[in-house]
C-alpha cells in the first residue's frame, strides 16, 4: 500500500515544514556520516569550517554574509570551534569590536583529514539531487534567489492587497500549439501522486484527436506572469454526457486560486453546450480538487461511480454536477 503523505495534500502552503523536514533527514544522516568516519565533529560547523580552510581569515560579519547566516549564530559556532581548539578567534587590526577567526593547526589538519569523506558525501548528494530530478540543485538556488528578490510574506501581504489578482488570469480555447502544455500539466501532478496509466497516455498524447474531434473541449489558464499555467478538459462520452477530465494546475501557481477560474469558466462553456450530464471520476487523496468540485456545484454520485469509475484504477470517487 502507497505511503500517503498530508504534506502532499497541503501542497506548497507547507513548504517551509517540508524543507525543516527534508533539512532535519539531512543532518541526522550527516550525523552518522561523521560517526560512521569516527570523527567527533557535527555538521553545523562544516561550513564554517570550509569557509576558514579556504579564506584563512574571516570576520564574523563577512562569514555571516557569506554563508547567508545570522551573525549571532556564527558568534556561537565560533565560540564552540574554539572550546574545541579548532578556532581562534581575535580581535581585529583595524577595529577591535571585530573578530577575526582562523583555523588553529588542529582545526586544518581536521578539515584536511575529513576530505575523503566530503568528497564521498558529495557524490552521495548528487545522486540524491539526480534521482530527484533534472537541475533540481539549481531549482533549489532559483528558489533561494527568488525568496531574496520578495519573501514569501511580502508576496501574501501582495495577494491580500489585490484579493483580484486572479481576474487577469486569461481562459484560452485548446490549439495544436498548446498540445504540450495539456500534457506537461497533467504529468505534474499525476506523477507525483500516482502513476500514468495507458487511459492518462492515452489523452494525454493525442489530445486532437481523442478530446476535440470527437467533440470535446480543452481549455487553458494563463497567468499575465506565468504564462500557461493550468489545463481542463471536457471530454464527449455519448450524447449530452461530458466527462471533466485531467484539470490541473502547475505547482508553481498554486494558492492563486486559477483552478477556481478555470473551473468556472469550464461549467459555464458545458451550460452553454447544453450538457445535460456532466461527471467527474478522482481520487480521494485529491482533497483540495474534491473541496472545489464540491464548492461549484458536484455532487458525489454512486451511479457515475458504477458505470464509469472503472475507468482508472485510482478511481475511487465519482462527482456529478447539478445546476443550483
Amino acid at each position: 500500500m502507497q505511503k500517503i503523505d498530508f504534506l502532499d495534500e497541503l501542497g506548497e502552503v507547507a513548504l517551509g515544514s517540508r524543507l525543516k523536514r527534508l533539512s532535519e533527514r539531512l543532518l541526522n544522516d550527516a550525523n552518522k556520516v561523521y560517526m560512521h568516519a569516527g570523527h567527533e565533529t557535527q555538521p553545523k560547523w562544516f561550513t564554517l569550517l570550509s569557509l576558514l580552510h579556504q579564506r584563512q581569515k574571516v570576520t564574523v560579519v563577512d562569514a555571516a554574509e557569506l554563508l547567508g547566516l545570522t551573525q549571532p549564530a556564527i558568534s556561537h559556532f565560533c565560540k564552540e570551534l574554539v572550546a574545541k581548539g579548532l578556532v581562534l578567534s581575535l580581535p581585529c587590526e583595524d577595529d577591535s569590536r571585530r573578530r577575526v577567526m582562523s583555523l588553529t593547526t588542529q582545526g586544518v589538519s581536521l578539515v584536511e583529514e575529513i576530505q575523503p569523506m566530503c568528497h564521498s558525501v558529495e557524490l552521495a548528494a548528487k545522486q540524491l539531487c539526480a534521482e530527484a530530478g533534472e537541475n533540481f540543485f539549481e531549482s533549489l538556488k532559483a528558489l533561494e534567489k527568488a525568496f531574496e528578490r520578495r519573501s514569501l510574506f511580502q508576496r501574501y501581504v501582495e495577494i491580500m492587497e489585490n484579493p483580484d489578482v486572479n481576474s487577469e488570469v486569461e481562459i484560452v480555447d485548446f490549439t495544436p500549439a498548446l498540445a504540450g502544455y495539456f500534457k506537461s500539466i497533467n504529468n505534474e501532478w499525476i506523477v507525483d501522486m500516482f502513476e500514468l496509466e495507458s487511459s492518462d497516455r492515452e489523452i494525454l498524447d493525442n489530445p486532437q484527436k481523442v478530446v476535440i474531434e470527437p467533440g470535446g473541449k480543452i481549455y487553458f489558464a494563463k497567468h499575465p506572469t506565468l504564462g500557461i499555467v493550468g489545463t481542463c478538459a471536457l471530454l464527449k462520452q455519448g450524447p449530452g454526457r461530458f466527462e471533466l477530465t485531467k484539470m490541473g494546475v502547475l505547482k508553481s501557481a498554486r494558492g492563486l486560486k486559477v483552478g477556481e477560474v478555470l473551473l468556472e469558466h469550464v461549467i459555464k462553456q458545458a451550460d452553454q453546450m447544453s450538457v445535460n450530464n456532466l461527471y467527474l471520476l478522482t481520487n480521494r487523496k485529491c482533497q483540495a480538487a474534491i473541496h472545489l468540485y464540491e464548492k461549484l456545484g458536484f455532487e458525489h454520485d454512486v451511479e457515475i461511480m458504477e458505470n464509469y469509475g472503472k475507468k482508472y484504477q485510482r478511481c475511487d470517487v465519482a462527482m456529478r454536477y447539478y445546476k443550483e
